[in-house]
């Protein structure tokens, strides 16, 4: 597949993937070019890759990492620990809601949208990472522990706790959106 045919295919999800970890916009605009300019640089490259998005999904949050160590400042949105205190890759995660701006003006999208922010929000980081990798862009287990730097099962376990974690604190909500299957559409 040609470079900029992949490039059109996957810049969006790769940008909303970059802004999530918590980056700004200009920030991951230049990882997604270095990511790329990487590829052109080895065309063979690419032939050898089986699973493009995955690995574009992966060379962009390693990019991402070299420039906020190389940046030695806060970058992200939110405060956290400095990032030496943390474990190998882990960032602040942060997913916000897409609702069309027709939706917006109507209340009662206003309260769905609210109630699925603070179900988000009361995740941890790295559990609104991990559901969003699983159940937005439809990742593998392996794939997603490959990407985060974490055992597969560890990985599961993460899924599974943040879900009993909704499912506790939110009961019949996080069923009816999960079940219609709005919950995720909106992520």
């Amino acid at each position: 597949m040609e470079l900029a045919t992949l490039y059109n295919l996957y810049v969006d999800d790769l940008f909303t993937y970059g802004c999530y970890l918590g980056f700004d916009g200009e920030i991951v605009k230049d990882a997604i070019h270095d990511v790329f300019v990487k590829l052109t640089m080895d065309d063979a490259q690419i032939k050898e890759i089986t699973n493009i998005k995955f690995y574009l999904f992966k060379s962009l949050k390693n990019r991402l990492l070299d420039i906020y160590k190389k940046l030695k400042r806060e970058v992200v949105k939110d405060n956290f620990a400095p990032f030496d205190e943390m474990p190998y890759g882990e960032m602040p995660f942060h997913i916000t809601m897409n609702v069309e701006e027709d939706y917006i003006e109507k209340e009662e999208q206003i309260v769905i949208k609210k109630e699925i922010d603070e179900m988000l929000n009361s995740l941890t980081s790295r559990q609104r990472e991990i559901i969003y990798l699983r159940y937005v862009h439809e990742y593998e287990y392996n794939e997603i522990a490959e990407l985060l730097h974490i055992s597969v099962h560890s990985c599961r376990k993460l899924v599974s706790k943040a879900i009993l974690s909704l499912r506790e604190k939110y009961g019949i909500a996080f069923l009816i959106f999960s079940q219609t299957g709005f919950f995720l559409s909106k992520l």
